[in-house]
């Protein structure tokens, strides 16, 4: 298995008691609109803008391409703009997207939550092909045995 790890630590800054940012940091088309409306914020922030590099390498797209920047700070701020999760996504892959997006920070899940979120989803898929792959040995096999009962009847 191979393992990726994602960082970027181009503001990284030691976070205060409180745990409460200020200031606009970062790119539009991943910011959170507690960012973008340059209210105060925390770690959940960073929640909202994973979602938007999950949604990324789901879908190898640009978030809001059709957009500028800031037509997309404003839809994600104001009208609640989220990019449009692919019909064959996991249905627990949308609901973690969907979760991380959540305009309220306070109902977004933590990281350590999506840490479990993603072993689930990568163990259940992990048995999901396993299983598939049983069921593919199987039919071939049903199918020699067919193929060979045919020719001991020639």
């Amino acid at each position: 298995m191979q393992v990726v790890k994602i960082a970027d630590f181009g503001i990284a800054r030691v976070q205060l008691q409180s745990g409460v940012m200020t200031a606009e940091t970062g790119t539009y088309r991943w910011m959170a609109p507690e960012v973008i409306e340059h209210k105060p914020y925390n770690h959940k922030a960073d929640v909202f803008s994973f979602g938007i590099l999950l949604w990324e390498l789901l879908t190898g797209k640009l978030p809001y391409a059709h957009l500028t920047p800031l037509q997309a700070a404003v839809g994600v701020a104001q009208k609640g703009l989220r990019p449009s999760i692919p019909r064959h996504t996991h249905p627990m892959v949308v609901e973690l997207l969907e979760r991380c997006w959540q305009h309220d920070p306070c109902l977004r899940p933590e990281f350590s939550e999506i840490i479990e979120i993603l072993r689930r989803i990568a163990k259940m898929i992990l048995e999901e092909e396993r299983a598939k792959k049983k069921r593919n040995v199987g039919e071939s096999c049903q199918l020699m045995e067919g193929v060979a009962t045919e020719e001991t009847r020639k």
